[in-house]
């Protein structure tokens, strides 16, 4: 691989990784948390401070969950109806506590593309904003793999719809089940949403049989979901 697209940039754990497994690689890291954008640019590596959207230029409400930077988000949705704050049987209720909005400018990933040319991979991190990320990603690039959570299987529907009417046809599904959810067709993984491991097997989206892995009201499976 050549050049990464790191949406969700966080801490900075998958790029050290795309680092220490591809020599010579290129990361573009986009985050919308000021707090988080604290590294220098070098050649191989640019921190943007926005947040990706399928907009370019506006100023987008994000919310900051200072106690737990990984769940931040701009989805409002989210902050709703996810695990962490319905809670499931893992997770005790309103365990993310989100802090008022702050205003943060967007770009998309055409734009990127077009200032820094054309991935050989696209990560998406942005709890429960990802559908927003991909809109902004308007042609068949190289491959993209997202997280993905039961309770938004909405949002993984419209997400494969649209990547599918821009070129992308094999899917692919690597994640932590709740027991009897393992089968074939998808990866588990104790870790849940591994750096750079690839699903085992890629199908297209009908003889994937993503249902088999949904209950929205359980909200314990997750995941990446990969498309190519």
């Amino acid at each position: 691989m050549k050049l990464i697209f790191d949406i969700g940039y966080n801490k900075g754990e998958f790029t050290n990784v795309c680092f220490k497994e591809h020599k010579g690689v290129k990361v573009i890291g986009v985050e919308a948390n000021p707090n988080l954008c604290n590294k220098p640019n070098k050649d191989n590596f640019i921190l943007l401070n926005n947040l990706a959207s399928d907009k370019i230029g506006e100023e987008i409400d994000f919310f900051i969950e200072h106690a737990q930077n990984g769940i931040s988000t701009a989805s409002k949705e989210f902050m709703d109806n996810s695990r962490f704050t319905k809670g499931s049987k893992n997770l005790r209720p309103n365990s993310g506590r989100w802090a008022p909005p702050i205003k943060v400018k967007s770009t998309t990933v055409d734009k990127l593309v077009d200032e820094y040319g054309v991935p050989d991979l696209i990560k998406v991190d942005v709890e429960g904003y990802e559908y927003s990320v991909l809109k902004g990603l308007t042609n068949k690039v190289g491959h993209i793999c997202f997280e993905w959570h039961e309770e938004e299987y909405h949002n993984l529907l419209k997400i494969v719809q649209h990547l599918s009417e821009i070129g992308y046809t094999e899917f692919g599904v690597i994640g932590w089940f709740d027991e009897g959810d393992v089968f074939d067709k998808v990866t588990f993984s104790s870790k849940g949403d591994p750096y750079l491991e690839y699903p085992k097997e890629f199908h297209s989206w009908e003889d994937l049989d993503m249902k088999r892995l949904i209950n929205p009201d359980r909200r314990i499976n997750y995941g990446m979901f990969f498309a190519k």
